[in-house]
């Protein structure tokens, strides 16, 4: 069975699932952990993080599809954040 690590933290379950989405598309299978209740009580997740799983051998092309999927981000939008 394939190893799974910690790919990335975030604040919200929402931001996990576009990284997730991201990664699928890109042929990556992942999964998102969070203690929120099952999304019932998501304040939770502020405290205690939410946390995307991937499994090990993926973790290189999970890094190069955030570099790519970042770069592609227009300046002026980086800015606004």
């Amino acid at each position: 069975m394939n190893q799974r690590i910690l790919f990335r933290e975030f604040y919200s379950r929402g931001e996990a699932e576009i990284v997730r989405e991201l990664l699928l598309a890109n042929g990556i299978e992942s999964y998102v952990n969070s203690d929120d209740c099952g999304s019932i009580r998501p304040e939770l997740a502020f405290s205690l993080g939410v946390q995307l799983y991937i499994a090990e051998e993926d973790a290189p092309l999970a890094e190069k599809v955030m570099e790519k999927s970042i770069a592609e981000i227009p300046e002026e939008q980086e800015k606004e954040d």
